[in-house]
């Protein structure tokens, strides 16, 4: 399954959507495209899904009265919809319809002369579209889908009539349950009339949560008793009437939480609060007055949304305040912020965005722990050295700080708070590294940026992949793909797109320079005309390497030269905003190589040109006059020949006779950037290459069968060949230091038990990991710390 189409958590109503996704499949070799999925459903079964299902399938069309907004119309409209008669309802190409005829039976449609009048029109379409029926060919019913083993869930539910009308009563409750959770239960015997029936009225604190989100709608929506029924639980469990002390008085007794009830009740809302939106203004207008002599030292500060926005603006104002701080007291200040409002990242209003600076400064006290020294390093070797082995995470705390907050004054308070303690660090080591440059120069033309490209091997571009970017996309191929090879090397100089992406490419050895060097662009060795983009595939081509646009696949027993991502565009354009497109890029750019590897290419291997500098607020200036250069860029220059300056200069990567200027530390030429490259740094001249080859994907033999939890401890069945993996709970999936329960070994009866030592974490989420013989993710599950 693709990343994209992967789910962390699969529900009955997922594994309905894709057994209908299924039955639309068909081989586009063999067969044509069938002209409509049948689903009839004679007992009307399915029918309180149909809002739903109108919801997510917009090609999803109904049997019944003409009702053109909610595609729903008699035989012969339907078929005029199907051959796009219809202008007002328009079926995406490539897309089979669903056609869901409630109460009319397969064999109905199929009895071609009996067949009901109004129903005839649709009869000839059995013999051009397909069935969502059994592998038996009879119609689907949830009891069926339950339990068949062909295109079923194959559980073990109780064969009583009880249990079959209780399922049916409990339909729009029951799709939203996980797979997991159904098969765990019907494992232990659990699934018959109770359980079914739980779901409707027995969850006595959803049904009490979800009256206090929304009063009046919900008892709309609720069947007659249901109402009565939780008025009377509430008064025996909760000690309170909901007719009575009406929702704020409920609200209140909830914020409070006095009572092991409303604890419980509590930490139903901490899990799945989206799913109770308006209990927040709720609570925000519940929260008790103090009275006299009264501290509220017995109130939960956590309760109230009104008090975690107030330390959301004591955080925004202390990391303003910064701006009159020295650079050391800065430093222990973000330090002692992390402590004082780190654990409101456990708090409720953290899981529904309105802690987002509570989640920043975890990133600006890493920051401000990894600069308290500037990268380092008696050669550009050994400074090299430094940041690959985790000076670049000095970057990507920078870039986790800006994606953690959207609001202008958040971005503000944090744009305060980098300047002070990013900003030195950063030109520090950039001034270093120009220093070691002068004695010891970046290799040139004679290292090779890319290795011979053998025949199966597609090679990604991937513009202005930084290498803390490049190491998060590593650790997310790694998770969701396959083992990955990874290297650096450096960009070609200056920094910039038009020298430094033809010296990664496959055909750098047919380029070459000018004397002029104007716009940093080389040129084609023979003919010495310029490096046009057309006359970069036309060497490509005469390569024999394919041109692969971002949707194709091409040919994968030859070799291939494909682009994706625009990171360093988005960066030109947006500068520090582009923080936010970094989660984007990664999992888009995942995709394509997962894509490209599932197509048969042996091998996938990501390049790039170059990499950058950012900062918040702007980059400083340095002053270079236009007349000493024949180009100049922000970070970067070409010096006249008859021109003399002081700033530190280095060879064109294409001809050693042009002279290229370089600002000092992290200045620019021009004035106002964000966002540059260009220069010396580390940051925009070390750059990484990754691989990946077929056959690295960790297999998808061992999966999780069964998680069940006691308390803090969890114990987990393994189904499938399990023979040296291991089992862990990890808040990131790729990353071991952030194991709640550490790894263990997977028994010789495919058990273990995992147990978390946190007592704060229950009630949290986090991630189940399965993990091969080489610590590869082969399986995980998005859980809930004591269930």
């Amino acid at each position: 399954m693709s990343t994209s189409q992967a789910l962390e958590d699969p529900t009955l109503f997922d594994a309905i959507l894709l057994s209908l996704q299924n039955a639309a499949d068909y081989h586009r070799d063999d067969v044509v495209q069938p002209a409509a999925v049948l689903w009839p459903d004679e007992k009307r079964e399915w029918e309180q899904l149909v809002p739903r299902l109108r919801m997510v399938l917009p090609h999803f069309l109904v049997f019944g009265p003409y009702d053109q907004t909610n595609r729903s119309g008699p035989a012969i409209w339907l078929r005029c919809v199907l051959s796009g008669r219809v202008s007002s309802v328009s079926l995406a190409e490539g897309t089979v319809p669903i056609i869901y005829l409630p109460g009319v039976s397969r064999a109905t449609i199929r009895a071609t002369e009996d067949c009901p009048a109004d129903l005839k029109p649709l009869a000839e379409l059995q013999y051009r579209g397909v069935f969502w029926s059994q592998y038996n060919g009879k119609d689907w019913t949830i009891n069926a889908f339950l339990q068949t083993n062909h295109g079923g869930l194959e559980l073990k539910i109780a064969k009583d009539r009880a249990t079959t009308e209780s399922i049916r009563r409990a339909l729009v409750k029951l799709v939203d349950v996980p797979v997991a959770d159904l098969e765990s239960k019907a494992n232990s015997g659990e699934l018959n009339s109770t359980y079914f029936d739980s779901l409707v009225s027995d969850d006595f604190v959803d049904d009490l949560l979800s009256w206090l989100s929304d009063p009046k709608g919900t008892r709309d929506r609720w069947e007659t008793g249901r109402w009565e029924i939780l008025c009377s639980r509430c008064i025996a469990d909760f000690g309170f009437d909901p007719a009575r002390d009406g929702e704020l008085i409920g609200a209140e007794l909830l914020g409070r939480q006095e009572k092991n009830v409303w604890k419980t009740a509590w930490k139903r809302f901490a899990v799945a609060p989206s799913r109770y939106a308006g209990l927040a203004e709720l609570l925000r207008k519940a929260k008790p007055s103090p009275k006299p002599g009264d501290l509220l030292g017995h109130l939960l500060v956590e309760s109230w949304p009104q008090d975690n926005d107030a330390e959301e603006d004591r955080l925004r104002a202390a990391l303003t305040e910064l701006s009159s701080s020295s650079l050391d007291d800065a430093r222990k200040s973000l330090l002692e912020l992390e402590k004082q409002h780190g654990t409101r990242r456990k708090w409720v209003w953290a899981k529904v965005g309105h802690s987002p600076l509570a989640f920043a400064i975890q990133h600006l006290a890493t920051l401000s722990e990894s600069t308290e020294k500037c990268l380092a390093g008696a050669t550009t070797a050994d400074m090299v050295e430094v940041y690959t082995k985790g000076g670049w995470r000095t970057d990507a705390a920078m870039l986790d700080a800006l994606a953690s907050v959207t609001r202008p004054p958040d971005r503000d308070a944090i744009t305060v708070a980098i300047v002070k303690v990013y900003a030195p660090w950063l030109r520090d080591s950039a001034e270093l590294f120009q220093q070691r440059a002068k004695v010891h120069p970046l290799p040139n033309r004679e290292v090779p940026r890319l290795a011979d490209v053998p025949k199966g091997t597609c090679v990604l571009f991937a513009d202005g992949l930084r290498y803390d970017v490049g190491q998060k996309f590593k650790e997310a191929l790694e998770t969701n793909v396959g083992k990955v090879d990874c290297h650096h090397h450096f960009s070609a100089l200056p920094s910039v797109t038009p020298t430094a992406k033809p010296a990664v490419s496959p055909v750098a050895s047919k380029i070459t320079g000018s004397e002029v060097g104007e716009e940093f662009r080389p040129c084609v060795e023979e003919g010495s005309k310029p490096l046009t983009i057309d006359r970069f595939r036309k060497l490509m081509l005469d390569d024999c390497f394919q041109i692969l646009k971002s949707d194709e696949i091409g040919d994968p027993t030859g070799r291939a030269w494909a682009e994706f991502g625009n990171l360093d565009k988005t960066g030109h354009q947006e500068g520090s905003g582009m923080a936010h497109r970094i989660p984007e890029l990664i999992s888009t750019l995942v995709y394509r190589v997962e894509s490209l590897l599932e197509a048969g290419w042996q091998e996938v291997r990501i390049v790039t040109d170059h990499g950058w500098l950012l900062l918040p607020g702007g980059l400083p200036k340095t002053d270079l006059p236009k007349y000493l250069t024949a180009t100049r860029w922000r970070r970067c220059a070409v010096v006249k020949d008859s021109s003399n300056t002081e700033l530190s200069c280095f060879s064109w990567f294409w001809a050693d006779q042009v002279r290229i200027a370089c600002p000092p530390g992290i200045d620019c030429f021009m004035e106002g950037a964000e966002y540059s490259h260009g220069g010396l740094s580390l940051q925009e001249c070390v750059v990484p290459q990754l691989s990946i080859k077929a056959g690295t994907q960790p297999t998808a033999g061992a999966k999780f069968e069964t998680v069940k939890w006691a308390g803090l401890r969890v114990r987990i069945k393994i189904s499938g060949p399990f023979d040296g993996c291991k089992a862990d709970l990890r808040d990131k999936a790729a990353d071991p230091s952030t194991s709640l329960a550490g790894e263990k070994a997977i028994g010789t009866d495919g058990t273990l038990s995992l147990i978390v030592t946190d007592e704060s974490r229950e009630g949290s989420a986090t991630t189940l990991v399965l993990l091969d013989a080489t610590g590869s993710v082969i399986d995980k599950s998005l859980v809930t710390v004591g269930g």
